[in-house]
């Protein structure tokens, strides 16, 4: 993690001017093209959820924008951000998971398995608070795999560091002619994000979902 040099900044008007806003969040849902993750999935016997989240996650990292938070009220840069995730649990209630970022694929697969194994067994949800205090390396993630949505929308908190926390949801996969598609949202504080960047973040995601022979090698 290293802080931005505020003076030196390009960004400096545009960071300085959604600072000053209550929320100055937004999202962006777009459709993706899944069909070779799917298909590689299958013939793996394996978790979509799991492809997906590891998939998303290298994408959202790629750009350095998506990487920045505000801590202690200073921009800085993390080298690497973490998933947390919800999973539903045998009870029905949703408990957040979160565990350190892999970049080997099999090492993420297990980690994520062993993760979402435990909290689908728990009989209730854990008493800590869902985010942990001043925990701001993370993506905060879910999926709606019940229903195929165009649109969704994240409840947004008060806390300016906490905006600064891109939230990421997608929905139920379907066939289009011959293709699987889901709608993926990126909800984002333009502090940090502009259009351009999250843009950058959902071409990447797709040329990601495009080979997955060799993201999952």
């Amino acid at each position: 993690m290293h802080e931005i040099e505020l003076e030196n900044w390009p960004r400096l008007k545009t960071y300085t001017w959604f600072k000053s806003f209550s929320n100055g969040t937004y999202g962006m849902n777009v459709r993706l093209d899944i069909t070779k993750l799917l298909k590689y999935t299958k013939q793996h016997d394996q978790s979509f959820f799991i492809n997906m989240l590891y998939t998303v996650i290298n994408g959202l990292n790629s750009v350095k924008e998506m990487r920045t938070r505000l801590v202690n009220d200073n921009p800085v840069v993390f080298e690497d951000i973490n998933p947390a995730y919800t999973v539903m649990t045998e009870a029905g209630t949703f408990e957040n998971v979160r565990h350190k970022n892999c970049h080997d694929y099999h090492d993420f697969y297990k980690i994520a398995s062993e993760h979402i194994e435990s909290a689908k067994k728990q009989k209730q949800i854990k008493k800590e608070n869902f985010n942990p205090e001043n925990c701001y390396n993370e993506y905060y993630i879910t999926c709606v795999p019940w229903v195929d949505y165009t649109e969704i929308t994240h409840p947004i908190p008060d806390d300016i560091s906490s905006q600064c926390i891109p939230r990421i949801c997608w929905g139920k996969y379907v066939e289009q002619n011959g293709h699987y598609k889901l709608t993926l949202n990126i909800t984002v504080s333009h502090i940090f994000v502009d259009g351009f960047h999250l843009a950058q973040v959902f071409n990447n995601i797709q040329e990601l979902l495009n080979k997955p022979d060799e993201l999952l090698k």
